[in-house]
């Protein structure tokens, strides 16, 4: 870097009138000391480039430890849903047992009501013979 100094020193000296020596070589020390050298400046990038290599590792790690945590929760799930599906089976047969004995009961109220209705029949029928052969006694009697 003071070779640099130096250089840029003598060039000003060179290109412009110096009226202090003093204030030009304090400008010129300023001045280099705010310089990079290139290496510096190619060994910082290479290490934030690191960095963020490692960086967007760990994300990536992150993001595959996420996608295995969700097919987890997914497969859980999926057991969830067949659970459910099963519950629901075991509700469709409850509901076709059910629907059979309704309609089995309906038969045998069916059955039961054709037989009060005949029964009823021949009992109007029983009744309007009786009655019908009491008037034809009381008129032959």
């Amino acid at each position: 870097m003071s070779a640099i100094a130096e250089i840029l020193e003598q060039e000003l000296e060179e290109a412009v009138e110096v009226k202090n020596k003093k204030s030009l070589h304090r400008y010129i020390v300023l001045l280099t000391e705010n310089i990079v050298r290139k290496e510096n400046c190619d060994k910082d990038q290479n290490e934030i480039r690191s960095d963020i290599k490692i960086l967007a590792e760990i994300v990536k790690q992150g993001f595959e430890r996420m996608d295995k945590r969700f097919e987890a929760i997914d497969r859980r799930f999926e057991a969830v849903d067949k659970r459910f599906e099963a519950v629901d089976k075991r509700f469709e047969d409850i509901y076709r047992y059910m629907d059979k004995r309704f309609e089995a009961v309906d038969k045998r109220f069916e059955d039961m009501n054709k037989k009060q209705s005949m029964m009823l029949t021949f009992m109007n029928l029983g009744f309007g013979i009786i009655i019908l052969l009491t008037i034809l006694f009381k008129f032959i009697a």
